[in-house]
């Protein structure tokens, strides 16, 4: 695509991003900006820093980062006084083209900001704040006491406000992108926007990272190199280990599989960090899994790649609010076939290659079914490999869909 001769200058707005912190719409919110910078845009990047160690401004692949403290992050106030200093910054040094909302807390602060009153804003609609919030609060939901009492009223004041706040974002929004028809049917059972652009545009995998393992390269080295069984079939998942990934009926699926076949082997690989780390650690000796069952923790960008070529299937629990997956079109580029619960853009990805990679359910009952169905007859979901890469490239690769955000900026700059 050619590049606009004027610079244009955008202000992405995002509670984290990659490379300081990896997760779905953190990586998304970064590769889009460095492509767009690759398109001719000046982008300034306002994040909030997961640790104090990374400096205040820095510029990475031509994105311009201007990080909040960590402190400042975790208090609103504090929060809305950084953003509107760092505003400031930007706004003195370039004219503000437009806005691009990935968080909308983030978001709602900025647009307090009487310099951005006027500025053309387009968000991103990851998934629903109110949702995720809802879901992770209930699952910290206290046990005993007056703070179990409390909780529900206090549930309903904090979700009141934050869908007034994404409310706000919305309503100040040209433009609305989603990553799927699902994301946009979700928004529309809270919000009605009759004059806001709507436009579905999927997430994207980088096919120059991501590709299958090639014939040179040897499988049981690799797996070595990882420290992973050579011996037998692994299963790969990589999530946040929080509630709604299904992460207890993925481990509670492998329980049942070795109960009724015990002599079926396999080995379950899930990476990923959150909060319920220590309850899925138990869960699996609990079960007795430890020798079936690894949570290896984050796993860093640059080795990535090479976990999704060293597995056999790539397994997706999800048991709400999938927005879309980056997960899911990295490992089908890598030619791993994705397993996933029938949930959100989950459906409208895996549909595109075959449904029989679906499970029937979000069950821990209807996961080891279709697991139990693979490890069994591995041969027609190998026979899928191609399709997977093909289906990825052609749909999902990053320049397709940036080209799509950078047409969808234009037309709401009116260019």
């Amino acid at each position: 695509m050619d590049q606009n001769p004027i610079k244009r200058s955008l202000l992405s707005l995002q509670y984290y991003s990659l490379p300081d912190e990896v997760g779905g719409a953190w990586g998304l919110t970064h590769e889009v900006n460095k492509r767009l910078v690759a398109r001719g845009w000046e982008v300034h990047l306002i994040t909030c820093k997961p640790t104090d160690e990374l400096p205040d401004h820095e510029t990475i692949e031509g994105v311009h980062f201007h990080r909040i403290r960590r402190l400042d992050s975790k208090n609103i106030f504090r929060l809305w006084r950084t953003i509107k200093r760092r505003v400031n910054e930007i706004s003195a040094r370039t004219s503000i083209s437009l806005v691009h909302v990935h968080n909308p807390l983030v978001g709602f602060l900025a647009f307090l900001h009487p310099l951005l009153k006027t500025v053309p804003k387009v968000t991103h609609f990851h998934s629903s704040w109110l949702d995720e919030e809802r879901i992770n609060r209930q699952a910290r939901k206290p046990s005993s006491g007056w703070t179990k009492i409390l909780f529900p009223l206090k549930m309903a004041c904090i979700l009141r406000i934050i869908k007034f706040m994404e409310g706000r974002v919305f309503q100040s929004s040209r433009s609305i992108i989603f990553l799927s028809e699902y994301s946009r049917g979700h928004f529309l059972k809270y919000y009605r926007k009759k004059k806001t652009r709507l436009r579905v545009i999927p997430g994207g995998v980088d096919v120059n990272t991501f590709f299958p393992l090639k014939p040179d390269q040897d499988l049981s080295s690799l797996r070595q190199k990882l420290r992973l069984p050579t011996d037998r079939p692994i299963l790969l998942t990589v999530r946040r280990l929080e509630a709604r990934m299904g992460l207890e009926n993925l481990i509670l699926a492998a329980g049942q599989i070795v109960h009724r076949c015990p002599n079926l082997d396999f080995f379950m690989v899930i990476g990923g960090k959150g909060s319920l780390e220590k309850q899925l650690n138990d869960l699996i000796e609990q079960k007795n899994l430890d020798d079936k069952v690894r949570l290896v923790g984050m796993i860093p960008r640059g080795i990535l790649p090479s976990y999704y070529r060293a597995a056999d299937v790539f397994v997706l629990p999800t048991l709400s609010i999938e927005g879309f997956g980056l997960v899911t079109v990295e490992a089908l580029a890598t030619g791993l076939p994705v397993l996933g619960t029938p949930v959100g853009g989950t459906i409208e990805i895996l549909s595109g290659v075959d449904e029989c990679l679906l499970f029937p359910g979000t069950t821990a009952e209807a996961i080891s079914l279709r697991i139990e169905k693979y490890l069994k007859n591995p041969t027609p979901f190998e026979a899928l490999k191609s399709r997977c890469h093909e289906r990825a490239v052609a749909h999902y690769s990053w320049d397709r869909v940036v080209d799509m955000i950078d047409e969808e900026f234009n037309l709401v700059l009116g260019k």
